[in-house]
């Protein structure tokens, strides 16, 4: 759901650049000009065939992550979709949530590897999560990942995280803290 979500919002800003983009006769826009855009949501605890919806406005500094709470239900998303992909041996469910071909083939070379179970959202969990870095291309969260029930185990590390214009993605994952994250942050993204 979230991630429909994230693909609305992103269809929206390419839509509101496009028609907001300044017309080369008319002069410079104003500098206090901002981007907005208007999205419609399912509200989630709606069980009805009502489709009871929200539409909300948002603007391109909404998608900076300002909260633990906001980097972590990202990063339960992308993990979720990760070990899911794994499960189901699905590549394109992968490529759903990671940049980098690379990272694809390792998730590729875990395929049939034994689960305990399903995994589902509720099995991701983060402790100690601080966000490093927080702007509207790139996300670095220093987190400890937990699993339960599907996988047992934890480890620590530096998420970093690329906006593209499928939402929000895995770049790279750095074990330390004072790792080189940051350089994955400014590079240009490829695949």
């Amino acid at each position: 759901m979230r991630y429909a979500i994230l693909v609305l919002v992103a269809a929206g800003l390419a839509l509101g650049v496009f028609f907001l983009w300044p017309d080369p006769d008319q002069g410079d826009p104003t500098p206090t000009q901002a981007v907005t855009t208007t999205t419609t949501t399912e509200d989630p605890a709606s069980t009805t065939s009502t489709g009871a919806s929200e539409t909300t406005t948002s603007t391109v500094e909404s998608l900076v992550v300002t909260t633990v709470e906001e980097a972590e239900e990202i990063l339960r998303e992308l993990w979720f979709g990760w070990f899911e992909g794994i499960y189901n041996e699905d590549e394109e469910r992968i490529r759903e949530v990671v940049i980098l071909d690379e990272s694809v083939e390792t998730a590729k070379e875990s395929f049939g590897v034994e689960f305990q179970a399903a995994p589902k959202p509720a099995d991701i969990s983060f402790r100690a999560t601080e966000v490093l870095r927080s702007d509207v291309e790139c996300v670095a969260v220093w987190t400890t990942l937990v699993l339960t029930s599907f996988r047992e185990g934890e480890s620590s590390a530096v998420e970093v995280l690329r906006w593209t214009q499928d939402g929000w993605k895995r770049l790279s994952t750095w074990a330390f803290k004072d790792d080189l994250w940051e350089a994955d942050c400014e590079s240009s993204l490829r695949s």
